[in-house]
């Protein structure tokens, strides 16, 4: 969003920072016109956790703060586009490439995968969708790969050592598929997740995360089902690791 926020900043947050980030993101206008109090108030947090927030962006206090947000709400086509988080998913593509931590973690679940007799994709709603479409992909490249999409799918009785298992969530707090993905765990898979923060359930219990901090975007707000959140850094990051696995298999052939 504008120059305010970046990946590597809000990678930093701890839960309750996030819960400000997240109400920032959804209320920009709202937010520039608070007073420290009330934000803090409407985020649900201490005005300490408000000025924590503020230094993680490199703001020097919060009226630094609430003078960048104003900058950015003055470029309208900034706003517009945000909206549609077009915007920080197009930072979070261009930070990718020069990020050495993703890259190491891109070629380790290429060669899990490599390595793997089969790779399921576990999600649920859109991430399922998206699921589905990384088994295709995968399949693609010559491994067998399943997208399960149903929580209540019943698991395999026998240990799975070779397989790997990403699981999709943009909250990493879905109670079915927590116990399905804890069933997975218990069969010795990899297990590798792609969430929208490092601070939830699914991403703590996994082997390998890949958190992308996207803004949470809802089509009615009192609806948290019916997300709007982009899923593009989701998509970039399955095919980054198709292709790592596609050269992986072209050199294994030769």
């Amino acid at each position: 969003m504008g120059n305010l926020f970046h990946h590597q900043q809000i990678a930093q947050m701890n839960k309750r920072e996030l819960m400000v980030y997240n109400y920032v993101s959804s209320h920009l206008e709202e937010a520039s016109r608070m007073n420290i109090r009330e934000l803090a108030a409407a985020c649900q947090v201490s005005t300490t956790t408000v000025l924590r927030f503020c230094s993680k962006l490199e703001c020097d206090g919060y009226t630094e703060f609430k003078y960048q947000l104003q900058q950015i709400l003055k470029k309208k086509w900034e706003a517009v586009a945000y909206d549609s988080s077009s915007i920080p998913a197009i930072q979070y593509l261009q930070n990718l490439v020069g990020d050495q931590e993703i890259q190491e973690k891109l070629e380790q679940a290429a060669q899990w995968c490599a390595q793997a007799r089969q790779i399921l994709f576990v999600g649920e709603g859109a991430s399922g969708t998206i699921g589905a479409y990384g088994a295709r992909l995968f399949s693609s490249t010559g491994v067998l790969a399943f997208a399960i999409t149903d929580p209540y799918y019943p698991p395999p009785g026998k240990d799975m050592e070779d397989t790997v298992v990403f699981v999709l969530s943009i909250s990493g707090e879905n109670a079915h598929m927590l116990s399905l993905i804890n069933s997975f765990k218990k069969r010795r898979v990899k297990l590798i997740s792609i969430t929208n923060t490092d601070q939830c359930t699914v991403a703590r219990i996994s082997m390998l995360n890949f958190a992308y901090y996207m803004p949470l975007i809802y089509a009615w707000p009192e609806v948290s089902e019916a997300s709007l959140t982009t899923q593009i850094p989701v998509v970039c990051l399955l095919e980054l690791v198709a292709g790592k696995l596609t050269e992986i298999n072209g050199l294994n052939r030769c």
